[in-house]
């Protein structure tokens, strides 16, 4: 499929015929691809479907098996990423590539320092040029931050910087907003259309069909490595576009009560302290009934990654007790916790969730490994292990060439799925979710979302701590907010309303958020 702009004019940039296989897997087969000046594109697909793929040979980080890239009509082989880099293109990938070691300002310049007088790098005006981006976006990055110290959401941001920092014509954009306020993205969009106007080409990668009906002026849909439609954005709708990824309808999740009178977890009081000796978590009591589900709604930073860091053991409490079954866990480590009957499933699936040198058998016993059904007087049953982890690729629908693929080859959402299907694949008493939908598709989301509830209503207990706040509105029996360290209010089913919990996020009290919503 060849797609050509609305004016007339040539394409920018064009990717023809590109194929690329991992092994076994046709990742890409045959895609031909327009890149427009001046227009947002939007590449949509199920998990797998090629779209980090293409991207990336775009980028110069694979080479096709065949087909060619083509700038103003003519053959461009970039041999590595700073080959594209050099010919103006830019990408943020969905996972980060960042040198955690280095400040927040050295990852930004890194790679285009430039030199000054006397060959010596002018800081004071890389520094400048920086803190001027920074403050452009709105975003809270300070430039002298170690990156090891940074949440998830601003280590997003700081790849976002890195890229306008480098004036890029193309840039690429691997689910980007993933992690990022409502009024960061908004920041984010604003500039963005800026860039557009200004003749900059923009490629988003993204699985929220809200974001690109709102932002992209054309979509492409891709399908198991082809490219299978495309759409301008103002003649389609949100509806086609999920029909399309998936080839098929998403049936609609449906929520019932499941609550039940029993207390599945108990946090008292828990103060948990944060970077640099401050007080993260200061003095949070929650409870959780079995069959209900619980979500955590909260601005980056505020608290709320601390606190379910305490809860699964990976940070101690300074105070306060936390109990399961009314067994208190408090000092237990995370190990016995699993065994307890502790799900989580971590935001940060690269360097938590997931070990990326294993392969997929290796991740999905990970933790159960010890497990009789899994090993006999020190010696893993192989047999079994490869069977529970074809059961569960099958189960959980993961994109993957066999078992023992490795991880870290497999897209982010199958990655997603990997860490689902091992920790919703027992028999949990509480369900961690943290942002579990991050980064898959439409169909996914449906999944998962649907997999959480199917657990509320065997008796687990969910928190559901998520950016997005239609997921917490859609599977929340009550939301809870944090701000500044604290819950500072929560939510009934019946009172949620998206300004009331917008203005307790930000620090308005409930009674002044409603009264401006009836305004």
């Amino acid at each position: 499929m060849t797609q050509s702009t609305s004016s007339g004019e040539a394409p920018l940039c064009r990717l023809a015929v590109i194929s690329h296989a991992f092994g076994t897997v046709q990742a890409l087969d045959h895609v031909t691809l327009d890149i427009n000046a001046r227009e947002i594109l939007a590449i949509v697909g199920e998990n797998g479907a090629g779209k980090s793929t293409l991207m990336s040979v775009l980028y110069g980080l694979l080479q096709p098996d065949s087909g060619a890239i083509e700038f103003g009509g003519k053959p461009m082989h970039f041999r590595s990423a700073a080959d594209a880099i050099n010919h103006g293109l830019g990408m943020v990938h969905q996972h980060f590539m960042l040198y955690p070691g280095l400040t927040v300002l050295e990852n930004i310049v890194v790679g285009a320092e430039g030199r000054g007088p006397f060959g010596f790098i002018d800081f004071a005006a890389r520094r400048q040029e920086a803190q001027r981006l920074v403050e452009q976006f709105g975003f809270s990055l300070q430039l002298d931050r170690p990156v090891e110290d940074l949440s998830v959401d601003a280590r997003q941001q700081l790849e976002i910087v890195k890229m306008l920092y480098r004036r890029a014509d193309i840039i690429i954009l691997d689910e980007p907003t993933a992690v990022l306020t409502p009024q960061e993205i908004d920041a984010l969009f604003a500039m963005l259309r800026r860039l557009r106007d200004e003749g900059k080409s923009i490629i988003m990668i993204t699985h929220k069909l809200g974001e690109v009906m709102d932002l992209s002026d054309r979509v492409v849909v891709m399908r198991r490595g082809k490219n299978v439609a495309e759409r301008v954005t103002t003649e389609t709708d949100r509806t086609e576009l999920s029909e399309l990824m998936v080839d098929g309808t998403i049936e609609p999740i449906s929520k019932s009560a499941t609550i039940r009178d029993e207390t599945v977890l108990s946090v008292n009081s828990i103060s948990v302290s944060g970077s640099h000796h401050r007080t993260a978590v200061d003095s949070a009591s929650l409870s959780l009934q079995a069959g209900e589900i619980v979500g955590i709604a909260g601005i980056a930073n505020n608290g709320q990654t601390e606190f379910v860091r305490a809860l699964v053991g990976l940070s101690p409490v300074s105070s306060g007790s936390i109990a399961l079954r009314n067994e208190d866990i408090t000092k237990t480590t995370v190990k016995q916790r699993r065994n307890a009957g502790i799900a989580y499933l971590a935001e940060d699936r690269m360097s938590v969730g997931l070990a990326v040198g294993g392969t997929v058998s290796e991740n999905i016993i990970a933790g159960s490994e010890n497990q009789r059904k899994y090993s006999n007087h020190g010696f893993l049953n192989f047999r079994a292990i490869r069977n529970h982890t074809k059961e569960l690729i099958e189960r959980f629908d993961i994109r993957t060439s066999g078992a023992g693929q490795e991880i870290g080859s497999l897209s982010g959402g199958n990655k997603q799925k990997v860490i689902v299907g091992r920790e919703l694949s027992g028999d949990p008493q509480l369900i961690i979710a943290e942002n579990p939908c991050w980064g898959v598709d439409v169909g996914a989301i449906s999944f998962i979302h649907q997999q959480l509830l199917d657990h509320a209503a065997m008796g687990a207990a969910i928190l559901l701590i998520s950016s997005d706040l239609d997921e917490l509105f859609a599977l929340s029996d009550r939301i809870a907010v944090f701000y500044d360290g604290r819950i500072s209010a929560e939510f009934s089913r019946d009172e949620l309303d998206i300004f009331a919990v917008g203005a307790a996020m930000s620090g308005a009290d409930h009674d002044s958020a409603a009264g401006n919503a009836a305004w």
